[in-house]
Parts: C-alpha cells; structure tokens; sequence
C-alpha cells in the first residue's frame, strides 16, 4: 500500500528530460553554435601533421632492444603499418573534442585535410616541442570552449545568481582539467588487476575469451557509470570536484535503473542519428547538414541530461530523506 511520502516521491522520467532538452535548444538555438563552429574549424580550418614526428620512431621499431628477433617480424611489420595509416591521417587539432568534458563534434570520425574547398593549410610538426606544445594549447583550448559551452546549458536549466561570471567559469574550467587526471589515476588503480587478470584470460580458450572480456568490459562501465553526473553537479551546483563526485555517486546509487536506461537512450539516439549525419564523403557539402542535424540533436541530449541530473537529484534526495525518517521513526 502507497503512503502519502511514496505518493510525493516522483521519480526521473526519461521522456519528460529528453523533451525538456529539445525545447530548451529550440527556444534557445545559439547553443548549437558551439559543436558548428568546432566541426568547421576542423573541416575547413588549417590542419597541424604529425607524421613528420611518428613515421621516423615507427620506422625504428625494429630496432627496439627485444623486438629484432626474426620471430616477431611479421607481428612489428603489421604493428608498423597499422601506426602509419594512424599517424598518416592524424590532425593534432582533433584534440580541441576533448574528453570526458568538452564540445562534442561531427568531423573527429571524418578523414582530416579534405574540404570541399580541396586540402586545407597544413603545418608540419617536426619535433616533440611542436608537438607536445600544440597538443598542450589544443586540450586546454578544448576543455575551456567545453566549460564555456556546459556553463551557457547549466544557465538554461538553473540559473543561480552570480556576482562574478567569470570567476565563476575559472574555477569550473580548474574543476574541469582536474576531472581527467583523477580518472587517468582511478584507471590506473584499476588496470594493474586488470593486467593481471588478462594474463590469465589469455591462457584459456578463444571461446571463454569474449565472455570474460565482456564481463570485464561491463564491471568498468559499472564502476565508472557513478561518476557520469560529476560535471552536471559542477556547472549545476557549483560544487568542488570531489563533492561533484560524491554527489554523482549518491544520485546514479539510487537511480541506478533509470539512469542506466537513459544513458542507453541517449547513446542510441546519437549514434543511431550520426550514421546518417556521416554518410556524405567529406568533401561533399551535404555534410553541413548533417553537421547541423549532429549540433542540434547532440546539444539537446546533453541538455536533457542536466534536466534528468535535477530530477534525479530530487528524486535521490526525496528518497535519503525518507530511509532517515523511517530510520528516526523505529529508533523512537
């Protein structure tokens, strides 16, 4: 039987937050600027090589102490060629898309230097300083433009007084460039059992291989689906990273189960919708459609997940508040 606190408890609802997202992009378009002005930059703007750098190492992989037995010649030639298709076709400026937090973009899955126009300008970097330096300014450029970008959808659904917008878009960009460092530290942490527990899958047979690196592939999805809110928590409420994460952890806990649904959701409808905003070769100039159809339906899902994030959050503190009613009820 229902009790009127179960009746005032409403949980997420999954269609409710994609709907408000898309209605939050129509009545508010300018946020799809930010993946357009990106996917042009990359499709149009100059382009940075790196093959210059990579192809001499890759040239001298056989040479490695322990790799220039006969034995592994075959395994090192394939090894080679796979890194010089990479290398070869490799813009460095496609790490403006940073991760986890950053504008999301069409034209990174797009093969770089064609346009329309024919070959953009291209700038060859020759030396690790050119190459680290560029990397370095293109990844603080890329979570900057995604903080500036998560800032302006947090204001459309929240907007809290603030006596200092951009100190306050400083200390979310710091937050931010923290985000990667502790999950390259929890990755870290979690590969050295990992290692070892490939070592062993690999001495099994073929078959039980894909099972057991299914199962491991979901345990890491489950350990790092709580921290999926951390950047909601951060632009919503203004909150630290670690107490980002702390609240995060805390709201996914509770709403496991439609959290896990909506995530599914979302990945289904952008992918699905992005086989058909890539089908265009990239030098053909229907692909500006499909960079339109990317940047509208990628920035309403984000922005539907920030309306799912508060519904969640409620819903998650609804519930906390009432295990500690029930828990002072039996205690008295």
């Amino acid at each position: 039987m229902n009790t009127s606190s179960d009746k005032q408890i409403v949980k997420p609802r999954i269609f409710q937050a994609l709907l408000a997202g898309f209605n939050t992009v129509a009545n508010k378009p300018y946020l799809i600027l930010f993946p357009i002005l990106l996917d042009l930059f990359l499709w149009f703007g100059p382009s940075w090589r790196v093959d210059g750098f990579f192809l001499p190492l890759i040239q001298n992989l056989p040479n490695l102490p322990g790799l220039s037995s006969v034995d592994n010649a075959a395994l090192i030639k394939e090894t080679q060629a796979i890194w010089r298709e990479i290398v070869t076709n490799f813009d460095l400026s496609v790490t403006l898309r940073t991760l986890p937090i950053g504008i999301p973009s069409l034209m990174t899955s797009k093969p770089s230097f064609l346009n329309p126009l024919g070959h953009p300008i291209t700038f060859n970097l020759d030396s690790i300083a050119q190459v680290f330096g560029f990397w370095l300014v293109f990844l603080l450029a890329g979570y900057f433009l995604g903080s500036l970008y998560l800032n302006h959808i947090s204001k459309q659904i929240v907007h809290l007084p603030e006596e200092n917008p951009s100190s306050t878009l400083i200390k979310e960009f710091f937050q931010v460039i923290l985000m990667p460092v502790i999950l390259l530290i929890l990755l870290l942490i979690i590969s050295i059992p990992l290692l070892f527990i490939f070592s062993l899958i690999t001495l099994m047979g073929q078959g039980i291989n894909h099972f057991l690196f299914l199962i491991i592939g979901t345990l890491l999805l489950w350990i790092l689906m709580p921290l999926i809110f951390t950047p909601h928590a951060i632009f919503l409420f203004k909150q630290n990273l670690l107490t980002a994460i702390m609240t995060s952890i805390s709201v996914v806990k509770i709403s496991m189960g439609k959290t896990a649904w909506f995530i599914l959701s979302s990945l289904l409808l952008i992918q699905g919708l992005n086989y058909l905003w890539t089908s265009p070769d990239v030098d053909d100039w229907f692909l500006l459609i499909g960079i339109l159809g990317h940047a509208f339906i990628v920035s309403a899902v984000i922005t539907a997940s920030f309306h799912y994030f508060i519904d969640a959050a409620q819903f998650a503190q609804a519930i906390m508040l009432e295990r500690e009613s029930k828990q002072q009820h039996l205690s008295s």
